[in-house]
Order: structure tokens, then sequence, then C-alpha cells
């Protein structure tokens, strides 16, 4: 029954590179049919076509092309008793001491195996059959279907090290495992380059040494007991769940989705499926991949206990434990729930955490499409993840920080090799997907970024132009095989004001179908939003015969307002529409991580206005969109009572300078 799976190279859905198939198993095929409400565009019929999005796809692809497959297998081959081919990466990809070594070619799998999927270039398949390659010699020559390049301080091999824990030798807490750090983790990204060269590439051989690899993990697994287990999952482990469910999904062999409930944290999941927010002092990205295998596991399997605890996970990260920008945590760890006002300086926000809850949001809508995930997509989007990459020359960060008097944590890009160089990798490969989902006869629009899409499914074929995020125009083309019925259904942003307004070759739709709450009191309106009070986005459903040539145009103001943090109205962020707008306070200092970047630069501004509307004291610049003045209310927070002009700007396009993202507010007795 393997060999038939394996024969069949689009037999699944999948999240973001292929469409379902006639192939799959018919088992897995009706728990898909019966939990996914939608199903994302493959990445491959989606091709961003402009903006700032292809700009950071771009660059990424351009970096992917200058790094050397042979120097991140150098580890792999040398553990396996073979000859390296080049110098191993330093950093934390280092091949002679206690790294994460390895995990660096699984970030570049996966990427490269994306980013074919995203832009057609055939030089990402070759590399990526490459590595493939290159990893069956050394699981080859390891013959035990182990394919790993850690090892301890004492130069231990990874593999002997999981003997020992197979023996019941377990010591774990944190990240370290048995003098490993984070050795599942590490694995789990070899697992996940291979599973995305199958799916993105077709490679037939990725999809037989990670079956492989799962058989070496389930024998490591099965003379423990369940105390054992969970002992042993106090160390981080990475998205091993999710990995072993969508093997399940390629292969349709039950004893992969078995063995991903060996990677069941109970002490962590149980709680969320009782709706408690236990996340305090919890390593955030230790905890996002779980529950983004409870979310995987829950399309092939309907347990209820799957999408209680992922989807109330996900509405605490986000309505009461994230910024602004939709990152989340301070050094690295979460705090109080809704308590955020004294935890926003250069130590904040993680580029990994926001990547994962990215991948979580998507999930989570093919489950349960509802505009709210889609804005939080936007929200993370926009603000963090394209915050996190130099416009410039590529670079990404570790931090993002959100505080006043900051500035960005950039990497080394081949030096460093940290967690958040590799998820970035993957991240800027993937931001055609979510944009549209399809069900049946309707197609959604998510998020407005100039793009193409091609539904063959019902055989349309979609063009975006947008200026967004800047500015407020969208028009959507269609070129269909025959005219068809269906429903396109665009997503209203909470946050476009009045203005708002959609127009089907040129006729103006109607009002009840463009606001379908517009008879409801606002306290009636969807609510979930971050702190639990902002109302969520809604869809404009538009069902008719389309037919090539229609046009379908967006207007969508964005007006300004303040989101304080929840616990403290007088510490605010300013928001234009989706946009963080973040202070240039002057060039950026010297670079590194943690305290190192939270310096005080010589002005940082507090603002005397806590009793005016926000529209009173920020003016837009002229001729400058998104370009915002302030200046009577401005004061220096040393306490100098001389106003100080301070401009504003989209922080996503604010980089190599100091910035503030969150200000401080008084009201004039106050500051007197």
């Amino acid at each position: 029954m393997k060999a038939n799976f394996i024969s069949l190279l689009s037999l699944v859905l999948v999240f973001y590179c292929h469409a379902f198939t006639e192939g799959q198993d018919p088992v897995v095929r009706a728990f898909e049919e019966k939990t996914l409400q939608a199903r994302p565009l493959p990445l491959s019929r989606v091709r961003l076509m402009g903006g700032p999005l292809k700009r950071a796809q771009d660059l990424t692809a351009e970096y992917l092309l200058q790094l050397e497959p042979d120097r991140m297998l150098a580890g792999y081959r040398i553990r396996a008793g073979l000859e390296p081919k080049a110098e191993g990466y330093g950093g934390w990809d280092a091949v002679d001491s206690r790294q994460l070594t390895g995990h660096i070619a699984g970030h570049y799998l996966s990427a490269i195996s994306l980013m074919y999927a995203a832009t057609g270039n055939e030089e990402f398949k070759r590399r990526a059959d490459y590595i493939v390659t290159e990893f069956k010699e050394v699981q080859d020559k390891r013959g035990d279907g182990y394919l790993g390049a850690i090892v301890n301080r004492d130069g231990i091999d990874g593999r002997e090290l999981f003997e020992r824990l197979s023996q019941g030798e377990i010591k774990s807490g944190g990240f370290d495992l048995n003098g490993l750090w984070s050795p599942w983790y590490t694995l789990h990204k070899t697992y996940a380059g291979l599973r995305d060269a199958f799916r993105c590439t077709g490679n037939k051989t990725a999809l037989e040494l990670e079956i492989k690899f799962a058989e070496w993990a389930e024998r490591i697994l099965a003379p423990l007991d369940a105390g054992q287990i969970q002992r042993m999952l106090n160390t981080e482990f990475g998205g091993m769940n999710e990995i072993l469910v969508d093997l399940y999904a390629d292969t349709g062999d039950k004893r992969w989705l078995d063995l991903s409930y060996k990677f069941e944290h109970r002490c962590f999941i149980e709680p969320l499926k009782r709706h408690q927010d236990i996340l305090e002092g919890k390593h955030g990205n230790t905890q996002v991949p779980k529950l983004i295998g409870s979310a995987d596991r829950y399309a092939y399997t309907g347990s209820a206990g799957d999408i209680m605890a992922a989807s109330f996970f996900w509405d605490q990260v986000v309505q009461h434990h994230s910024y602004a920008t939709g990152g989340h945590g301070h050094d690295e760890y979460f705090g109080e729930p809704g308590k955020l006002s004294d935890r926003v300086d250069g130590r904040t926000a993680e580029t990994c955490n926001v990547y994962n809850m990215l991948k979580l949001t998507r999930r989570l809508f093919a489950l349960r499409p509802d505009a709210h995930y889609a804005d939080f997509q936007e929200r993370a989007l926009f603000n963090h993840i394209l915050a996190s990459i130099d416009p410039e020359d590529g670079r990404t960060c570790y931090m993002v920080p959100v505080g006043r008097g900051v500035q960005h944590e950039y990497q080394g890009m081949f030096r460093s090799f940290t967690c958040c160089v590799g998820s970035g990798m993957e991240s800027h490969a993937l931001h055609g997907d979510g944009i549209y989902y399809e069900a049946g006869d309707k197609l959604w629009v998510n998020l407005y970024a100039p793009s193409t899409a091609e539904w063959t499914a019902e055989g349309v074929n979609l063009k975006v132009d947008t200026d967004f995020p800047e500015g407020e125009s969208v028009i959507l083309k269609m070129t269909l095989q025959s005219p068809k019925e269906f429903t396109l259904a665009l997503r209203r942003p909470y946050w476009a004001g009045d203005g708002f307004s959609v127009k089907v070759n040129g006729e103006a739709v109607s009002e009840d179908v463009i606001d379908p709450y517009r008879d409801v009191p606002e306290s009636g309106r969807p609510v979930a939003g971050r702190g639990g009070v902002e109302q969520s986005g809604t869809y404009v459903e538009l069902k008719r015969a389309w037919k090539t040539g229609d046009t379908v145009e967006l207007i969508l103001p964005k007006t300004l307002r303040l989101e304080p943090t929840p616990d403290n109205p007088q510490v605010a962020a300013i928001m234009w529409g989706p946009l963080v707008l973040a202070a240039d306070l002057g060039p950026e200092r010297e670079r590194g991580r943690g305290r190192d970047v939270s310096y005080e630069p010589p002005t940082i501004p507090v603002f005397v206005a806590a009793e005016q509307s926000v529209n009173q004291w920020v003016k837009s610049v002229p001729n400058e969109p998104g370009h915002f003045r302030i200046t009577e209310v401005g004061r220096d927070s040393l306490g100098a009572d001389l106003e100080i002009e301070v401009n504003l700007v989209p922080f996503y396009r604010l980089h190599r300078r100091a910035y503030a993202v969150y200000f401080d507010l008084f009201s004039k007795p106050e500051w007197e």
C-alpha cells in the first residue's frame, strides 16, 4: 500500500504546494472534506507581481542562491563517516560543537522547495534534488534511517544519545535533552525539508527518506512509557507532531498519525483544551509549533480536543499577549496575559514566533474561515514580517523590538545561522500563501497584494492591481474559460473607514452587501481583535455570473487611531489603517542582541495629548504617502518642556534607524 502512495506525486491536500487530487486515500479525503472549509490556492498557482511582499521574496530568493548546499551538508556527512565536500558554516550550524547543527540544511531545503513553487525557478528544484540525493547517501551510510548532524559538547554523535534515550536515560528540561540542544527541534527541520521537497517539487525520494527517518523515530520511542515520553517533551521539540500528521496525509499510513500523539505535551495542551491560559513564563517558539500540530491533526481526525486547544491558544496569544505589530514575547517568553505596558523595550517580538503564528493562522482559517484570522495575518505580515527584512540587502532580524529608542536586531546571514535566519528563509517564500482560499464555488480574497491567481477548479484567472498598503485602491480583473457563476468573498478589513466602497464593472455594490452588520448595534458585531475588544473584519460576498473582462474595484480608506496596551491606555501605538507608524529617531547605533540594542538616543518622545483625538495632533505630510508629523504635543521624555518635532512612517519601511513603536501619553495636568 505504501508503494502505491509514493507513486502518486500530487496525492494530498496540503497547505501551500499542491491541490486536492483524486489519488488521495479515501479515509484521509473524507476527513478533509468534513473538516476543511477552505483551501489556500497552492503557491504554484499564485504569483506576486510587485509591492513590498514581492521585494522581500526577491531578496530572499537572491540570498538562497548565494548559499552553498555542500557547506550546510558538511555536518551530516562528517557524522555519517563521509568526507565533507566543503567546510561547514558556523554559528548555530557549526559542525564541531553543541549547536543546532543541521537545522539550516532543513530550513534551506524547505525554503528552496517553497520558492520553487512560488516562482517556478528551476534552479531551486535543481538544488532541492541535489540535497535530497546527498541526504540519501548519508541515510544509506547510517543504515538505520537516522538523518542528523547534531553532537553534544563531548563530540558524541546525536544518534548514540538518542539510543540512550530509547533505553530510558532521560535528562530533559528547557532546551537540553541528554546533553543535546533541542535535538527533536533540530531534526524536525530535516523532516520538514523532506516533506516540502516531496510536496513542492515532486521528489519521490524525499518521501522515501522521510518514511525511513520516521521509522527510526518510531523505533527510538517504542520502549518508552507514557511518563518517560512526557518527561522527554519537557525539552523543545519543534513541530514533530505536525510532521508526523503530514506524513500520514502523504502516505495514508495511520501509524504516523498514531506516532504524532507521542509528541502531545499533555501538561501544556490539556489546560488549553479547558480554556486555561497557562502561557506566562513559557518560551514562545517552543509552544506555537505544538498547536500547529494540533490544528493539522484536526483536519484528519475531527478531534474536538485538537481544535479547542489550537483555537484557544491562538485567541489568547492574539488578544492578550500580542503587540500592535503582531509580535509577542519578551526575551522570547510569554508574560502575564493582558499586561504589556511594562514589556515594551528592545528585547521583544522574536521573528520565529510570528512566522509560526502565521502558519497556525492560515491553518485555522482553512478549518474555520473567519475574517479575524485574515486580520491578524495582515497585521503580522505587514508590521512584523516585512519589518524583519532589510529592503536593501535582505538581512533578517532575530528580534523586531517594539520599544522606545530601539533598533532592529539584524543577523549575520552567512555566519550566525540562528533560528530566525532559518525561519526567515521560509517566511519570505510563503508570501503568496493565504492570499486566496477556495471551497466549492467560492473564492476568498484575504489579502490585497499585486498578484495573479489561477483558480483551476473553476477555470478562473484573477489579477489584482493595487498600491496597498500605502494606497487605498484595489482593482481585480477576471479572465474565465467560459462564463461562470461563483461567489467572490472580498475581505472588508476592520480598519477600513468611512468611504469603503466596492464597484463591479463600475457600478456600486449596495450597502446591505457591503456591510451586513449595518443595522446591528456595535455591541452585537463580531469582536475578535487585540484585547478582545476590537471589531473583526467581514466579507463582501459577490455571487453572480462572471465573465472575462469583469472588474471589481475596492476603495480601502485608512484612518489614524491609537492602539493602547490592554493594561495602560496611556501607552499606545499609532496606527494608520493596518500599518503601525513608528517614530524615526535617527541613525542606528552598534548592533547586538538584547540590551545592546535598547539604547537611549538623544530624544525619546512622549506626547502631551491624552485628552485629544489622534487626528488633532498627527498630521499627514503633503505628497508623501504614509509620512506623518507631530509638532505641538511632542516633548522630550527626560522632562524638558520644549516642543519637539517627530516624524512617523510605516514601521515596515523604517530600517537602519533608531525608532519607537509605543509612546507614553500624558494629559496637560499630568505633564505639568
